[in-house]
């Protein structure tokens, strides 16, 4: 049987509504007892973010486990990517979070029994990633409007149960206002084209029709989404569109498909880039990659099949079929 470790990141707020009027440690003990009633026994410890990459240092040392669930968000598992990869390791996601993007692209259910209780009967699946300046992320990077996200989320992490999605969605609605025009220069897989935008989002993978969902996740290609700059009008359209999820159809939106992009910011030599969720000041020009099927993950059963025989366009009902996107190589 694979031994496995849960590393729970004790500020992630569902952890904070698990553990009710107790503490971190009660929190992790359910978990523990959680998995342990769907049949997976499982070694939990309480890791504070800044704390988590020498953990994971001293795990691919020992070698003592071959499966490695982080409990936290988004950019909890971003910054431990690099690490879970290099060990060669099996590697889950329980989603503690405020959007969980990989988690729900995964097929991980939202709600922590559901979760474990699927993670516990998962199986591994080679799946892609994208890269930052080098650095490994899993879902999505983007500057303009989606740095100024990356600060809503941080506005809706004291916040609890429906409160903290409300909370959000208004934040995102005013982060939005915030972002003014600005001048790029894409280099999309060779071709430079220049943009006026309010923002410029890179994602490992497409997303799909009307969700902030991917239908797949190992087509080994990123998608180049552009909010090009309009009137307040058509802002404030785009804005509701954004937090709603009808984006893709609006008219400010403009998409491409690549492997590769260079992301300049005129008159910038660094930039705010908001990546999985954390804020980071990049370089100039910022340097996405695709990373096709490197990373090993615990998927759960139905989604592995999915993953697996993707549904051909109007296959599986109710899945989701990404908009047909530009490409400008060649």
């Amino acid at each position: 049987m694979a031994r496995c470790l849960v590393l729970l990141n004790p500020r992630a707020g569902t952890l904070k509504d698990l553990a009710g009027d107790g503490d971190g440690a009660d929190a992790a003990e359910r978990v523990r007892k959680a998995f342990a009633a769907a049949g997976k026994d499982v070694d939990v410890r309480l890791v504070p973010p800044r704390d988590l990459g020498g953990v994971l240092d001293e795990l691919n040392a020992a070698d003592a486990h071959d499966e490695i669930i982080v409990g936290g968000g988004d950019g909890s598992l971003s910054r431990s990517l690099r690490k879970l990869v290099s060990s060669g390791k099996t590697f889950g996601v329980l989603p503690f979070g405020t959007m969980n993007l990989l988690a729900r692209d995964l097929g991980v259910p939202q709600q922590v029994e559901e979760a474990i209780s699927a993670l516990a009967r998962s199986e591994p699946q080679m799946i892609d990633l994208g890269s930052i300046n080098g650095r490994p992320f899993h879902s999505i990077s983007g500057l303009g409007f989606f740095a100024q996200m990356a600060r809503a989320r941080e506005a809706a992490r004291g916040l609890k149960g429906f409160g903290r999605y409300a909370g959000f969605s208004f934040a995102a609605l005013r982060a939005f206002f915030r972002s003014g025009r600005s001048r790029y220069t894409l280099v999309i897989d060779g071709a430079p084209i220049k943009v006026d935008a309010t923002a410029v989002l890179v994602t490992n993978n497409a997303f799909g029709d009307g969700a902030w969902r991917r239908p797949r996740l190992d087509a080994a290609e990123l998608e180049i989404i552009v909010a090009h700059a309009g009137t307040m009008k058509e802002r404030l359209r785009l804005g509701l569109d954004v937090v709603a999820g009808g984006w893709r159809t609006n008219p400010l939106i403009e998409s491409f498909r690549a492997s590769k992009v260079e992301v300049t910011k005129s008159w910038r030599r660094r930039a705010w880039v908001a990546t999985d969720g954390e804020l980071t000041r990049e370089t100039m020009p910022v340097v996405y990659e695709t990373l096709p099927k490197v990373a090993r993950m615990m998927v759960p059963l139905r989604s592995a099949a999915i993953l697996a025989d993707p549904a051909p366009s109007g296959g599986e009902a109710g899945a989701e079929t990404p908009a047909p996107a530009r490409s400008v190589a060649g």
